[in-house]
């Protein structure tokens, strides 16, 4: 994973939450020619709800936390055998149903009528979470390195103050012709960004129970995928003699969320239901003559499988700092 990481601490003084951010850019970009247009449509991102002032009693704002992040992207046989180990009462599951309609989408009058077109497509939204011991992290770390299709990547430690937020965002942009305009004689592109990827959003905080010495953590995770799963082309009519070609994409954002009180030394799983796409090579040869130099390849069998990959979200929470 390509990680480039900036975070940010606000004044303490003047009670306004950190933020920190982790940014991916992409590399390859290159700066379109000048006879392109670029606009930028990208969603903003969605944020976590609104944290509210510690109460008394609760550890005050400046108290610090790491969070231990760990991204597994797991084979659908290995997510299986994590799931089945441990066991239907430590899981659990939330399917959230499709929004209703806005009742603005049937105008009754003219004047309610929208000025533009648009294309929306709804689905139900699942989330796994489980509150694991260090035996079971341990159990599901093992199984994943021990699949050849399966992968563990580990991210920074994050650190954070006491009842605020951080994210990680892993995004690309992709550039699509989604428009014409009329440059003097010539019909000019126009470009649509769409950011691509994954951003993960975390709140935590730090409660110690009355009378007690051990300390809990309470955690609000946010993961929310944008993927492009289709690109349609169509065309455009009124430009000139000729249609224009334009492109379509289909967007597909995915946000799941999940909140959990965790003790000490505890961790919480998040699958927030992601599926993505991986190519895995696997060579095979004949022994002793595939390690012959030059004549070996001869000897070699090369073979490229694509597998669906779930991803699964590790988040281990401690204390840096006792007041």
């Amino acid at each position: 994973m390509r990680i480039i990481i900036v975070v940010c601490w606000l004044t303490i003084a003047s009670g306004l939450p950190a933020l920190g951010q982790l940014t991916i850019t992409n590399p390859d970009e290159t700066s379109p020619p000048g006879s392109v247009r670029q606009v930028s449509l990208s969603t903003p991102a969605t944020s976590l709800p609104p944290t509210k002032a510690p109460s008394l009693g609760q550890h005050p704002q400046s108290q610090q936390l790491r969070i231990r992040v760990q991204f597994l992207e797991v084979d659908p046989t290995t997510r299986e055998a994590i799931y089945a180990g441990l066991g239907t009462d430590t899981l659990l599951t939330s399917t959230n149903l499709p929004p209703k309609h806005s009742p603005d989408s049937n105008p009754e009058t003219l004047s309610d009528f929208p000025l533009k077109s648009d294309s929306i497509t709804r689905t139900t939204a699942l989330v796994t979470q489980a509150v694991l011991n260090t035996a079971e992290v341990a159990g599901i770390l093992k199984m994943t390195e021990s699949s050849d299709n399966s992968i563990i990547a580990d991210a920074p430690n994050l650190l954070l103050l006491n009842d605020t937020k951080i994210e990680l965002t892993d995004m690309i942009q992709r550039p699509f012709v989604v428009n014409h305009e009329k440059q003097g004689d010539e019909n000019k592109p126009i470009l649509q960004h769409i950011d691509e990827g994954t951003r993960l959003g975390i709140i935590a905080k730090i409660e110690s129970p009355t009378g007690s010495f051990t300390q809990q953590f309470q955690i609000g995770c946010e993961i929310v995928s944008r993927r492009v799963i289709e690109t349609r082309i169509d065309f455009l009519f009124g430009h000139g003699s000729k249609p224009l070609k334009v492109q379509i994409p289909h967007l597909q954002v995915t946000t799941a969320r999940a909140t959990a009180k965790l003790a000490s030394g505890q961790t919480l799983l998040v699958d927030p239901h992601i599926t993505s796409t991986r190519s895995f090579r696997s060579e095979k040869s004949v022994p002793f003559l595939g390690k012959l130099p030059y004549v070996g390849r001869s000897f070699k069998n090369v073979a490229v499988t694509t597998r669906d990959q779930h991803l699964i979200v590790l988040l281990h929470p401690e204390s840096v700092t006792e007041n």
